[in-house]
C-alpha cells in the first residue's frame, strides 16, 4: 500500500515576510489591546486605524506635547528605557502605554497630563505609518526590548524633572 504524500502549501512571499518582519510582530503585540485582533490586524493590513481598549494590555496617558518631549529629553539623559507611544502632531500630544498595576492613577493632577480610564478606546495607525494624523514611536523592532513598556515611575520622574526646570 502506498502512503499519500500530504504536501504542504508553500507559504507565499508575503507570507513570507511577514513572519520574518519585526514590525509584523509589533503589530500582532499592540492588537491583543483591541476586541478583535484580526480584524484590527486586517484594518491595519488596509492602511486604516483601529481601536485599541485602554486597561486591556497596559494603561494610557496623554500628555501635553511640550512636557512629553521634555519627559524623552530626561528619560534619554538618564537612560531609562522608553517604551512605545503615540505621537499626534495636530493634537500637539503623545500618548504613552504605561503597565498594568502602576496605573495612570499617579498622573492624577498633573499639569498637561490626562489619564485614560480602563475601556477608553484610542484610534491608532498601523505600526511604521502615519495616519489619522497619528504615528507610533517605537523602540527598535529588532531589539529585545521593543515590547517593554516605559515605567510610569520613570515617566513620572521625567515629567516632574521637566516641570521643576521650567519653573527655576
Amino acid at each position: 500500500m502506498r502512503t499519500p504524500v500530504v504536501e504542504e502549501p508553500i507559504p507565499s512571499v508575503s507570507h513570507r515576510h511577514a513572519e520574518d518582519d519585526p514590525m509584523a510582530a509589533v503589530s500582532r503585540w499592540l492588537s491583543r489591546a483591541s476586541y478583535d485582533p484580526a480584524t484590527t490586524l486586517a484594518l491595519w493590513s488596509a492602511g486604516e486605524t483601529a481601536p485599541l481598549l485602554v486597561g486591556w494590555e497596559w494603561r494610557l496617558v496623554r500628555i501635553d506635547f511640550t512636557p512629553a518631549t521634555a519627559a524623552v529629553t530626561g528619560l534619554r539623559a538618564r537612560g531609562r528605557h522608553i517604551g512605545p507611544y503615540l505621537m499626534g502632531g495636530a493634537e500637539h500630544a503623545m500618548w504613552w502605554l504605561l503597565p498594568l498595576g502602576e496605573g495612570g492613577v499617579r498622573f492624577a493632577g498633573t499639569p498637561g497630563v490626562t489619564p485614560y480610564p480602563k475601556g477608553s478606546e484610542l484610534f491608532v495607525p498601523p505600526p511604521g505609518t502615519y495616519r489619522g494624523g497619528r504615528v507610533w514611536v517605537l523602540p527598535d523592532p529588532a531589539e529585545d526590548r521593543w515590547s517593554t513598556l516605559t515605567a510610569t515611575a520613570d515617566l513620572r520622574e521625567a515629567l516632574g524633572a521637566a516641570r521643576a526646570a521650567r519653573t527655576a
